[in-house]
């Protein structure tokens, strides 16, 4: 537990580092914002390289995803990163399900 949490607080630190950067594109998003879980592990996020994870929630749709992130499954991300626009967060979306097929 305590090692979660240890890996959550330094996630936030690298958000808020990279907080003031406006992503342009999916793939500029992740890097910035969606790395910092999705690389590590932290929180439970499903690691991006690790296609076994993706494979049902890619089955559901990426609507389904788009819904998931959205309604606040990330709540790091909303309450950090607050300039993140719906479509930029798609974007990201888009971009991980690209690399996770």
């Amino acid at each position: 537990m305590i090692k979660r949490t240890a890996i959550v607080m330094c996630s936030c630190l690298i958000i808020s580092a990279f907080g003031t950067a406006m992503a342009t594109d999916g793939e500029t998003t992740y890097k910035q914002t969606c790395s910092s879980c999705h690389e590590t592990g932290a929180g439970g996020a499903p690691q991006l390289e690790n296609k076994a994870e993706w494979q049902p929630r890619i089955t559901k749709g990426v609507d389904a995803l788009y819904a998931s992130i959205l309604n606040k499954k990330c709540d790091l991300l909303k309450e950090l990163r607050k300039d993140l626009t719906d479509d930029k967060i798609k974007a990201a979306v888009n971009y991980i399900v690209s690399q996770a097929r």
